[in-house]
């Protein structure tokens, strides 16, 4: 059987407190750090991915071209440390869309 890793990307103060969970952190700092975590974590098997709402709202591109096609790891938004945006929900809403072929949380 696999063993599976669960990741999380943010800010350092974001992430550090989930290392006591047995949680891979990516701290990330500047933007162009972010294909180089998306290389480890394409290299090794990752579940889930978090990422905080303040770098997914500046590296969602990247992000989903990165795992648009692959099963895992699953890529989920989570709050930032500043508080929550409408980020996370707006992701769900695209991956419900792509899944089921319509807004049927919004009816928009």
């Amino acid at each position: 059987m696999q063993d599976y890793k669960i990741g999380i990307i943010g800010t350092e103060e974001a992430v550090a407190g989930f290392m006591a969970l047995g949680v891979t952190c990516f701290p990330i700092t500047e933007d162009n750090e972010i294909q180089e975590i998306i290389n480890k974590i394409k290299n090794d098997n990752f579940a889930a991915i978090f990422i905080t709402e303040d770098w997914a709202i500046r590296v969602r591109n990247k992000i989903d071209e990165a795992f648009r096609d692959a099963a895992l790891p699953a890529v989920v938004t989570v709050p930032s440390p500043g508080g929550a945006t409408k980020a996370g929900l707006e992701n769900l809403k695209k991956i419900v869309e792509q899944a089921v072929g319509s807004d049927i949380l919004f009816n928009k």
